[in-house]
């Protein structure tokens, strides 16, 4: 558990290893918050972090999540349980998703396979839909004496949600500013980049979601994948640039995921050279393999649609 102040707390979900995936616990005069659930198995670790900071279980307000993608959404039924106080906060358009999962885990198995999806997320609890809550955009959410404001936020799918807490002029975004490991670091601090993963990327709303992010002047981002920003307008600037990259990388090769992959895979050498990362190019790629399939096949899938439109 790492402490980012003000009340704010993140914890490594051990999404398949450290370092991949966040889980935020926020908390406010013996209230709490939880942004993001991962998948079932990260449980025990926030458990761990509620009980090291004395937070007692009834005092958990709001289970938060960004978007219903599983990385992100997969432990809201285990959550959820757990609380049984507690109400989930979700996008309107992904709300029936946690209540009856079953269409969704059937998406995560056309991108995964049925054994992986299985291995990685286990079985997906049912949500129920009186605990529910799907804000619309601006809606407050008050615990303590923090106030997280609920944003629409689409880009990265057209069911996800940032959330604004005021108190302390914070977003957590989750994939809605890019991703940044820990080992992209650069000359000038973190550097991230949009995540375009199956099947609703929207490269002109992305667009919009950044501006509407940096409009926001929060003074610091929390990503999902993974951590702490703070050089907001740097990055803003780079995800913009970097959407557009990809529009073109995939215009130029006629939707066609295997050469998306290797023009993604330049780019993001180019980048991390440029950002001044001192990792070889090669342990930049391979660190990078499972985004480098999911924004490879999320931009194919882009390519084909928006030439149906």
């Amino acid at each position: 558990m790492r402490s980012y102040g003000g009340g704010i707390y993140g914890i490594d979900a051990h999404y398949e290893s450290e370092g991949m995936a966040a889980i935020y616990l926020l908390v406010s005069e013996g209230r709490a918050a939880i942004i993001e659930t991962a998948h079932n198995t990260s449980l025990p670790h926030l458990l761990s972090a509620l009980k090291a900071l004395g937070v007692k279980r009834e005092n958990i307000d709001y289970i938060c999540v960004t978007h219903v993608h599983l990385d992100h959404a997969g432990g809201a039924g285990s959550y959820m349980r757990e609380f049984p106080q507690a109400k989930l906060v979700v996008h309107p358009r992904g709300a029936r998703h946690m209540v009856s999962p079953a269409k969704l885990v059937e998406g995560v198995k056309a991108v995964y396979g049925e054994a992986e999806t299985e291995r990685i997320y286990g079985e997906i609890i049912p949500v129920a839909e009186e605990r529910v809550i799907a804000p619309e955009d601006g809606r407050e959410l008050k615990f303590g004496k923090m106030t997280l404001v609920c944003y629409d936020a689409p880009g990265h799918a057209k069911h996800h949600m940032i959330f604004f807490e005021k108190s302390t002029r914070s977003l957590f975004a989750g994939d809605a500013f890019g991703i940044s490991y820990r080992w992209m670091e650069g000359a000038d601090g973190r550097w991230a980049f949009p995540t375009a993963s199956p099947v609703q990327f929207d490269p002109a709303a992305m667009i919009a979601t950044t501006e509407k992010i940096v409009a926001l002047a929060p003074e610091q981002i929390f990503i999902t994948h993974f951590g702490e920003l703070t050089n907001v307008r740097k990055n803003a600037a780079l995800l913009t640039e970097g959407v557009k990259k990809y529009v073109e990388i995939t215009e130029a090769a006629a939707g066609d995921k295997a050469k998306i992959k290797a023009g993604l895979a330049e780019l993001y050498r180019e980048t991390a050279e440029k950002e001044g990362t001192t990792l070889p190019a090669a342990t930049v790629e391979e660190s990078l393999r499972v985004d480098l399939e999911l924004n490879a096949q999320g931009l194919s899938c882009w390519y084909s649609n928006s030439r149906k439109k």
